[in-house]
């Protein structure tokens, strides 16, 4: 007699995972929005101490969750033959991250694209950065565990003296990122932990997170922040499929497929309104309110145009360079191997 499936288990193929990675991504990515629009408006004294802080309670989650996730899609892209694999990569992130770059340092950093350091640093971009770095190691060292890569680079971000700015972030999120790649795997064990364990593992993060609002090494970049937000993790990784479904769910679900077009595009469009707001001299609260909701209006919108923007996100011929690609795999895989003539000398040397 055969036992039914749990409801989560019935839900695990890979369509229904895809649902709530993008709702997951899509929340993320939002809140990213939501914290830089609090924060740009601190360089001109217009932010609000108090929304600084509440979003400090999400620091410990908000960028590794977007790794982890990142990193469960790994082993998928490995499994490509080689060119394919690079192929993609070039045009999904190196691309648009060069975009980027350059659309914002022509139009809102000023002389950006002109210094070496724009460049090195990624800017508000260095998300992008981190994740090249991150793909270009998981092809050179793809032999090796994904868990020991993952213990390796925190290892190395806690005990040696990294420099800070993008050295330091690729090393500790690229922790979290081989990490999702090692831990894919496990997925659906880990939606059949039990249920009390996971509140515990809730309270502790929460109560973490809360002495994490003023002390930076409890948010990033230590042991202590990183087992923090690894319950966290653990936590939203276990809830997310159990989410109803709804227009909520949905619209996170949209946001989440477009998670490229959110990160690039919000951040000149949050500083070109923090700074039009700066000009007029409104009250800090205003300030950060309108910066907050416009800025996330026209970034969805930016989401909703993107079928007619996308050489912003992807390179252009994107699908015909991997449709070549795949076919001269799939020729060079179906080729019948050379076998010698009988009684020919073999061409050594030659």
């Amino acid at each position: 007699m055969s036992t039914p499936s749990s409801p989560i288990t019935a839900q695990s193929p890979a369509s229904s995972r895809m649902q709530w990675m993008d709702l997951l991504r899509g929340v993320a990515v939002i809140l990213v929005v939501i914290l830089h629009a609090a924060s740009i408006p601190t360089s001109t004294g217009s932010g609000i101490r108090e929304w600084i802080l509440t979003n400090r309670y999400l620091e410990p989650f908000r960028m590794p969750l977007l790794m982890f996730l990142s990193g469960m899609l790994l082993p998928r892209s490995l499994a490509k033959p080689l060119p394919q694999y690079l192929w993609g990569k070039y045009a999904a992130i190196v691309w648009p991250a060069a975009v980027w770059m350059v659309l914002y340092g022509v139009f809102v950093y000023r002389n950006g694209p002109f210094e070496l350091s724009y460049w090195i640093t990624g800017d508000y971009l260095w998300f992008l950065l981190a994740l090249i770095i991150c793909y270009t190691l998981a092809a050179l060292l793809q032999k090796l565990p994904f868990l020991l890569i993952s213990a390796a680079m925190m290892a190395a971000v806690v005990l040696m003296e990294v420099p800070s700015g993008l050295p330091h972030k690729t090393l500790y999120y690229g922790a979290f990122f081989f990490l999702g790649a090692w831990a894919c795997r496990y997925m659906d064990r880990w939606l059949r932990a039990p249920w009390m364990l996971v509140v515990a593992m809730a309270v502790v993060a929460a109560v973490f997170s809360h002495l994490g609002r003023e002390d930076l090494a409890l948010r990033m970049g230590t042991w202590q922040a990183a087992g923090i937000s690894l319950l966290g993790l653990g936590v939203i990784l276990w809830l997310a499929p159990r989410l109803p479904r709804g227009r909520i769910s949905a619209f996170f679900e949209w946001a989440g497929r477009s998670s490229i077009v959110v990160y690039v595009a919000h951040f000149p469009i949050l500083v070109v309104i923090h700074r039009v707001l700066a000009r007029m001299e409104v009250a800090p609260i205003w300030h950060v309110g309108i910066t907050t909701v416009l800025g996330l209006a026209l970034t969805l919108l930016m989401v909703w145009l993107r079928p007619w923007t996308t050489w912003l996100y992807v390179y252009p011929r994107q699908k015909q360079v991997a449709t070549r690609l795949k076919e001269r795999a799939a020729r060079q895989k179906s080729a019948p191997a050379a076998t010698p003539t009988p009684g020919a000398t073999p061409d050594v040397g030659r």
